[in-house]
């Protein structure tokens, strides 16, 4: 008796829905690696349950390891009353500046 490959039961596991999700989930998986250069990653696990009358239910697991884009942060500070705001509250503002306008005076070459 030969042995029938795993690519053939593969095929055959919930009636080629489980290859049809694996192919989906590898290609997601390839582009989130190529958009943000790291590491991914793709499992299937199976599991075997033998029946009563010999029979073998399969049960399959797929888990997916996507990359994804490093996220910004942001400062922010707390204010007394516990608020959260952008612009230090103990840093003072500077409200009404002028501008001085030119000068009529010629520069001197040093």
């Amino acid at each position: 008796m030969s042995t029938k490959s795993f690519s053939d039961v593969l095929q055959e596991l919930r009636y080629g829905t489980l290859h049809d999700e694996l192919s989906e989930k590898l290609q997601e998986v390839v582009n989130a690696c190529v958009e943000t250069g790291k590491v991914g990653g793709l499992t299937l696990s199976i599991k075997l349950k033998p029946g009563k009358s010999g029979e073998l239910e399969l049960i399959d697991q797929i888990k997916t390891q996507i990359p994804e884009l490093e996220k910004g942060t942001s400062i922010m500070w707390a204010t007394p009353e516990g608020n959260l705001q952008r612009q230090d509250p103990r840093q003072m503002t500077i409200d009404g500046l002028k501008s001085i306008g030119k000068e009529d005076r010629p520069l001197k070459t040093v």
